[in-house]
């Protein structure tokens, strides 16, 4: 438990957090009261999984205890029925199983995650090919079907001497909002929980860094996101070589223990700073300009 002067700051970071959240929820419509029960259920969710008592049964008493939600509150939220809806899993899909293999390294791709442009089908079974690839990940679909999304979303493109060249490095549909609104609920929860750790773990820091000047022309944005985009591109693809040396699916010999899921990412962001001075830039914690920092 937070002693009351950390629970307070504590308060405040989660309260700054959550305006553009609270944005957003106004932008597409959701209203107070229904956020009020999305939060509701969360509380309830998260207390009867992670903060039960060894060898006792979760009672209404003790989830009101650790919740502060009342008795009665606690048992509707129990009857009510959770609405059933198809989950799109932007991270299993297929197309995504096929570009992380392309960039995993030999014999698909440098040492380096550098993609190479692969025949589609080759008479020799062990050189590399699109088919040996897509055929690699043990999926019942033809290839040609595999070929054929990929070359729909973009993500390929067919030569004219018949050779395949990955065009784009990550999968993100571009039209598919459900698709996209799948990581507004899986990436920022993985950056705070990062966050959290390492205030609570100073001992077994994990990376969390970002380098922030607050001087920027308002016409030097459009050049640093194209420059920013192909230092994360590269950073990715060197993420994706380094983390599939340790997956067991590729690398049988790779260290055992019980299965766990990582993930490095890089993002890019800008908004306009506040005035130096104003009450906004008082609230922020000064910083050295452009100092690459991480936070223990």
């Amino acid at each position: 438990m937070l002693p009351r002067a950390l629970k307070e700051r504590f308060a405040d970071a989660i309260q700054r957090m959550m305006r553009p959240v609270v944005r957003q929820l106004i932008d597409y419509g959701i209203s107070f009261p229904v956020f009020t029960e999305i939060i509701k259920a969360v509380y309830l969710d998260v207390a009867e999984k992670e903060f039960s008592l060894p060898f006792k049964r979760q009672t209404d008493s003790r989830l009101a205890l650790v919740t502060g939600l009342n008795r009665k509150e606690i048992a509707r939220l129990r009857r009510q029925q959770k609405s059933v809806h198809k989950r799109v899993d932007v991270e299993e899909t297929l197309v995504t199983h096929v570009i992380g293999r392309w960039m995993a390294g030999p014999p698909y791709s440098d040492r380096n995650g550098k993609a190479r442009r692969l025949p589609y089908e080759s008479e020799d079974a062990k050189a590399a090919s699109f088919a040996r690839l897509v055929r690699s990940l043990g999926v019942d679909i033809p290839v040609r079907s595999v070929l054929d999304e990929l070359l729909r979303q973009g993500n390929v493109e067919l030569l004219p001497d018949g050779d395949v060249c990955l065009q784009r490095e990550a999968h993100i549909p571009v039209e598919n909002l459900e698709s996209k609104l799948t990581l507004l609920g899986s990436d920022p929860a993985e950056l705070f929980a990062t966050i959290m750790h390492n205030i609570e773990h100073p001992d077994a820091p994990r990376l969390q860094r970002k380098v922030v000047y607050d001087n920027i022309g308002a016409d030097a944005p459009a050049k640093l996101r194209a420059a920013a985009s192909a230092v994360g591109e590269e950073f990715i693809r060197r993420a994706n070589t380094l983390l599939a040396s340790y997956d067991r699916d590729r690398n049988p010999g790779a260290p055992g223990g019980k299965r766990m899921r990582v993930v490095l990412g890089t993002y890019y962001f800008e908004e306009e700073a506040a005035p130096p001075g104003s009450l906004q830039d008082v609230s922020a914690p000064r910083r050295p300009p452009g100092r690459i920092r991480r936070s223990r």
